[in-house]
């Protein structure tokens, strides 16, 4: 018979959601840093500013996908965070806005579904 769950993964689906939301963060950002002929559609920031901006919430949205993917168990605060980093991108270009959208959807997956508990045999 199985142990406990002493092991909880995160959900794949949710953590590819965030990823691609965050890689779309990403491009965006470093195309807002080398296109300055653009304009934003309402921001009130310069465009390099909003690129690094963009670029910095990408990463985050990564990090914390990952992080939620082995620490599964936190998914209240890992979920809030992706869910507060995508929505707040929106006034720096939200990765095409796609990519807020995408990380919007994966941080309310992760709200909303539970993790996988991994049970161990014991030895």
């Amino acid at each position: 018979m199985p142990g406990p769950v002493n092991e909880w993964r995160g959900r794949g689906e949710a953590c590819v959601l965030a990823w691609v939301g965050g890689v779309l963060f990403l491009v965006e950002g470093f195309y807002l840093l080398v296109h300055t002929a653009i304009a934003l559609p309402f921001g009130s920031v310069d465009l390099p500013s909003a690129g690094a901006v963009s670029a910095a919430a990408g990463l985050s949205l990564i990090f914390l996908a990952a992080f939620y993917r082995s620490y599964g168990e936190y998914r209240s605060y890992f979920g809030t965070l992706i869910v507060l980093i995508s929505a707040g991108d929106v006034w720096f270009g939200g990765g095409f806005w796609v990519g807020s959208i995408l990380g919007t959807i994966a941080g309310v997956l992760i709200l909303a579904l539970p993790p996988y508990g991994l049970r161990h045999q014991p030895p």
